[in-house]
């Protein structure tokens, strides 16, 4: 089980391990929020909050929810806003050991003009 948590420890992301690939999107939110994402089912991620002061926003057609500890600000995750459709989560893997990041190879997602994958 790999842990990763906000700057201020508020929110605690636990998973089973990490996803083949990771994805770095450039369109304008995520590239905002430096995040590179990997992506799991819901029932393997498991997210614990010390006072429960996580927050949300959504943006255009709104259905993806963007999660961040409304103490430190950081964006820790994002669902989806119909969960009859997806059961998919994603977690920021900024929120985890920097070292991951190295092990893992990391697609740029064109999300500001094509919604292709660029590599």
């Amino acid at each position: 089980m790999l842990t990763g948590h906000c700057h201020c420890g508020n929110i605690t992301l636990k998973i089973p391990h990490l996803s083949k690939t990771a994805t770095e999107c450039n369109c304008s939110i995520c590239s905002r929020y430096a995040a590179i994402w990997g992506y799991f089912k819901d029932s393997e991620v498991k997210i614990i909050t010390k006072e429960n002061n996580v927050g949300d926003y959504s943006w255009g057609d709104k259905d993806i929810i963007f999660h961040h500890c409304t103490n430190c600000g950081c964006i820790t995750h994002y669902s989806s806003a119909n969960k009859s459709n997806s059961e998919r989560v994603a977690v920021n893997y900024r929120m985890f050991n920097p070292t991951i990041l190295t092990t893992i190879k990391i697609r740029h997602f064109d999300g500001a003009v094509s919604w292709t994958y660029i590599d």
